[in-house]
């Protein structure tokens, strides 16, 4: 099985074989750095040379598709993908050059595959989680427990969203910060939704993941990470300290990750400090696993009457 997750800032493919029940191994994955949001946050269209990339990724997923013998995928498309004007010829050209039907899905249904990808990995049955999801273009906020999702939210502040609309108002490096929390101002969530005790917070996503690597000096994600918010708030000290380029060449992060990690950080912030919690859980997973997970459920056979 196969699952496509068309971000804003990437588009990522994970090939994987279902071994029993929602258990499955990867066998292979790719990450393409094509940032979809660029532009769309600004003009509203996904433009010629972003819609090229996008294509000639999708005709290398569909390579692996058939080289690993895919019986099932499923592509979905996230904010950039549906809040293009040109949206529907953008699918028809991805349809066209690779045979794959990229589904534009909201962010009520990011959280879902969030929740799913998060419940796969931790235990949720600790009194009330709050869940954060940041990607390009928007930011699922959702408080759950053991049972499913209590609360939902999906709000239009994204990482690409925000460095690029900061760009077009004329904003500088040095005004990032207060740009960014101006944008995170109206942003809350809940105080308490039907479930007493402490929440637990936990955040995924690919920056969640990298500012997890710098202030614990991680080598994989495939471990579920605790990050100290004091761990945390030393990172923003050193991005906020370096610039873009010095956060590639000393620090190591791709050039789609180094101008976005920043305001990642601040996000994540915001959300720890408003849930009131001293670190944060990086389980290390995200939509594409949540994605794959569903795939598995719907690949297994519902029972029978009686069995």
């Amino acid at each position: 099985m196969a699952a496509i997750d068309a971000g804003s800032n990437a588009i990522r493919f994970v090939a994987a074989d279902l071994l029993g029940g929602s258990r499955y191994s990867v066998v292979g994955k790719i990450r393409k750095a094509v940032r979809l949001g660029h532009g769309v946050f600004t003009t509203g269209r996904l433009d010629d040379a972003t819609v090229e990339l996008a294509a000639k990724a999708f005709r290398g997923f569909r390579q692996k598709i058939d080289a690993f013998g895919v019986e099932r995928y499923r592509a979905v498309g996230t904010s950039a993908t549906r809040e293009a004007t040109n949206r529907q010829a953008f699918l028809d050209r991805i349809l066209e050059e690779s045979d794959i039907v990229l589904e534009p899905i909201s962010g009520r249904e990011e959280a879902r595959l969030v929740h799913l990808a998060v419940r796969s990995r931790v235990d949720l049955s600790r009194g009330r989680w709050v869940l954060v999801d940041l990607g390009g273009g928007s930011v699922e906020v959702s408080i759950v427990n053991e049972a499913g999702i209590l609360w939902s939210e999906s709000y239009r502040v994204g990482t690409v969203r925000l460095v690029e609309t900061l760009a077009k108002a004329g904003g500088c490096h040095r005004s990032l910060l207060a740009w960014v929390q101006g944008e995170l101002g109206p942003l809350t969530i809940p105080p308490y939704v039907g479930v007493a005790g402490p929440a637990v917070f936990a955040a995924t996503g690919g920056n969640i993941e990298e500012i997890a690597r710098l202030a614990l000096g991680r080598t994989s994600g495939r471990e579920v990470a605790s990050l100290p918010i004091r761990d945390l708030e030393a990172v923003i000290r050193l991005l906020s300290g370096l610039t873009v380029a010095e956060r590639t060449s000393v620090l190591g992060l791709q050039p789609n990750r180094a101008d976005v990690i920043l305001p990642a950080a601040l996000v994540y912030r915001h959300f720890a400090r408003l849930a009131g919690v001293d670190r944060i859980v990086v389980p290390g997973v995200g939509v594409k696993n949540g994605v794959l997970l569903d795939v598995a459920r719907a690949a297994i056979p519902e029972p029978k009457g009686g069995e």
